[in-house]
């Protein structure tokens, strides 16, 4: 690395994924399946509840216009909402969560495991095996061939 250059952030991705939305971190990484599996995931259980309180919200919803005067009727159409679906609400919010952890958890732990290449990574070709990894040890390691055959 040169001396001018800052260190890439290693918590960036996790950040991403876990302070703006699951996913966002991987596709930053280039891991694009893992971005659409947990972005995917938290948007089908985002619309899920929202798609469940609505239904509930019209099904509760007052058919007398001075009702719907009422102040206090959100608040009442939210209590027994709630109440109605708890044990729906407490699942979705477990599942949200859990991707919200995964995919800060997958972020940090797939970059504790893949090393950032080097620079010398950089420029050898792909079908070159990394400094150091030369089957038999390296070529500084060998006695020099003399051209012959025994």
């Amino acid at each position: 690395m040169t001396e001018g250059a800052r260190p890439r952030g290693r918590l960036r991705p996790a950040l991403l994924s876990g302070l703006v939305f699951p996913g966002l971190g991987q596709a930053v990484t280039g891991h694009p399946w893992r971005a659409i599996f947990f972005s995917a995931s938290s948007l089908a259980l985002v619309v899920a509840v929202v798609g469940r309180v609505m239904r509930e919200t019209q099904r509760l919803m007052p058919v007398d216009p001075e009702a719907l005067l009422d102040p206090t009727l959100p608040f009442t159409l939210a209590v027994e909402i709630h109440r109605a679906n708890a044990s729906f609400f407490l699942w979705a919010t477990l599942g949200i969560v859990a991707l919200w952890v995964g995919a800060m958890v997958d972020c940090l732990v797939r970059d504790l495991v893949s090393p950032v290449p080097n620079e010398s990574d950089q420029n050898r070709h792909p079908s070159e095996p990394p400094e150091g990894m030369l089957s038999g040890g390296s070529a500084k390691e060998r006695p020099p061939s003399s051209g012959r055959r025994s």
